[in-house]
């Protein structure tokens, strides 16, 4: 492991991140329209996490991603989040995870409900590890996994969790960089959850949330927790991001640090599951959003990704 992997850092602070109110309120105003008017062709998407959105702001000071995160019923849940989310960048720095500059954005509605942004500076889109794999001969691709691999072995335990696969790294300079970080992954002594599972559920179709949230969130998390759970996630998203001319090499540098290997069939496996898993979760969400839109005459105020390719 690269010398750099194992220093420690303090999780970056808000001081580093000037974007002015006016303009997180104009971004958050251009949502409300693309969400009523049905076109989100007014909004720089970076990207999509699976109950996330992440857009562009161009600021004075630079270009900032801004993850817009499920909307908080009340202050008071936002504020367990926000000390759970600084928990969490804590227990990363000790790992010696390197992660950007983060910062919350709030604004509190009339109503009580808080909507909420996690800032970062904006990386080059070739630099996320998914593209930055595509385009780096296999003997940097092996120095990527590498570091991704020491990050998951030093910092996973049954309390703590990372999803190491590939979109949620950035390759800054030579340094590895973890960048999704909006799921603080910390469990309490008795194996359970501290997220508030059931708001980062709420895009589900209302029926469904406290069956899904029951049957699935285990077998959802659980991975995050082990290295080699983590590894084998990061492993079988390779076939989803087409990159699976990498997974036999990558599969032999796991194995020799990871207690129990991993077998290439259950590498197929896992991705197979895991691809009908969420293939069924966002065409639930898709049938909610008609049916709110289209028979109840409803905002449906989540924005969802077109088909994604599995």
């Amino acid at each position: 492991m690269h010398e750099r992997a194992r220093t420690m850092r303090a999780p970056e602070r808000d001081a580093e991140i000037a974007v002015a109110d006016g303009e997180m309120r104009e971004l958050e105003a251009t949502v409300q329209r693309a969400l009523a008017r049905q076109d989100e062709s007014a909004l720089d998407v970076m990207g999509y996490g699976e109950v996330t959105v992440i857009l562009k702001l161009r600021t004075g000071d630079g270009e900032l991603a801004c993850k817009r995160l499920p909307v908080f019923p009340t202050r008071a849940r936002f504020e367990r989040y926000r000390a759970l989310l600084d928990e969490y960048l804590a227990h990363l720095a000790a790992a010696g995870v390197v992660v950007p500059h983060t910062r919350l954005w709030t604004m509190d509605r009339p109503d009580g409900q808080v909507v909420s942004y996690c800032l970062q500076r904006a990386f080059p889109a070739g630099s996320v590890g998914n593209r930055h794999l595509r385009e780096v001969p296999p003997e940097q691709a092996l120095e990527w996994f590498e570091g991704v691999l020491g990050a998951a072995t030093r910092t996973i335990t049954p309390a703590i969790g990372l999803d190491v696969q590939a979109s949620n790294w950035v390759w800054n300079d030579g340094e590895l960089v973890y960048i999704d970080v909006t799921t603080p992954f910390l469990r309490d002594a008795r194996g359970r959850e501290r997220l508030d599972v059931k708001l980062f559920m709420s895009s589900l179709p209302w029926a469904l949330r406290e069956p899904v949230r029951l049957l699935l969130s285990k077998s959802i998390f659980d991975k995050f927790y082990a290295a080699r759970g983590a590894v084998l996630d990061l492993l079988g998203n390779l076939h989803k991001e087409r990159l699976g001319d990498l997974a036999p090499l990558f599969l032999a540098r796991a194995n020799a640090a990871l207690d129990e290997p991993i077998t290439p069939e259950q590498v197929r496996a896992y991705y197979e599951e895991d691809a009908r898993l969420w293939t069924l979760i966002q065409r639930l969400r898709r049938a909610d959003r008609w049916w709110q839109r289209r028979v109840r005459r409803r905002v449906y105020p989540f924005l969802l990704p077109g088909a994604i390719a599995r």
